[in-house]
Formats: structure tokens, sequence, C-alpha cells
């Protein structure tokens, strides 16, 4: 008779899974963490940089909206405008390059990227900040959507 040996309860891939758990989530928690200072940063500089024109609702109704040629895009309905989705690449370059928008005078909308950059003190430093700002107005837009 042939004997069968006893298998282990778990496997050593199976120890090595559970004895990592709690840094995953240390790790997937300090990402919810950043996410949500992200986010709040974005609408900070929303309501900072753009409620003058898009409304504190983002919905276009800003103070400084009669004042444009033509009016502000109502930035809760993105996605609707996009077939569903949030165009978040999209969103991200009008951002940071300002996206040729008529109603932003006779210039392109302000090239954010670039005075976030500025701001940061330019150099690496200057766009880790314009990238972090630019992230932050992305993230807050998409949590918009209707």
């Amino acid at each position: 008779m042939f004997k069968v040996a006893a298998r282990p309860l778990f496997s050593a891939a199976a120890i090595i899974l559970l004895s990592a758990a709690p840094f995953i989530a240390a790790q997937a928690a300090e990402n919810t963490d950043a996410e949500a200072a992200s986010l709040a940063l974005g609408e900070a500089l929303f309501k900072e940089r753009c409620a003058s024109c898009h409304g504190a609702d983002a919905t276009g109704n800003g103070p400084a909206a009669d004042a444009l040629k033509v009016p502000p895009a109502n930035l809760t309905e993105i996605s609707k405008r996009s077939g569903g989705k949030f165009p978040a690449a999209h969103i991200v370059e009008v951002i940071t390059y300002g996206g040729n928008i008529k109603a932003h005078g006779s210039g392109p909308m302000p090239v954010w990227g670039l005075v976030f950059s500025q701001e940061g003190g330019r150099g690496k430093i200057g766009a880790a900040r314009s990238r972090q700002a630019i992230i932050g107005l992305k993230r807050y837009l998409e949590s918009i959507q209707k």
C-alpha cells in the first residue's frame, strides 16, 4: 500500500499572502487617505480658481459668467456630454494646457499647468506641485458628475 502524505493545511504561498495582508491593508488605507487629500485639494482649487466663472456648484453660473462671450460650461455634466464616461485624460489636458476654449476670451483657457508650476517654484518641485493640483482638480470634477 502506498502512504499518502498529509497535506499541510496552508501552503507556503497562502502563509505568505496572509502575512502580507496587514501591509496590503495599510497601503490601501494610505492610498485612500492620499486620494481624499487630493480630492480636497481639487475642491479648494476649484473654489479659488474656477468658481468665479463656473460657479460654486460648477453649473456655469459664476459671478463672472455674464462677462464672458460664451457662457461657461456646466462641469457637472462632463460625463453626460461624453457618452456617460468621464474623459479623465482629456480633462487633465484641458486643465494643463488650456484646451483652446473660446469662452475664456481671445486666448485659450488659463494654462493652469504653467500657473501651478510657477506658483510651486518651477523646476521639478513646481512640476510636481502642478501635477498634484491638476490631478486634484480632475478628481474633484469627476466626483461632482451627475
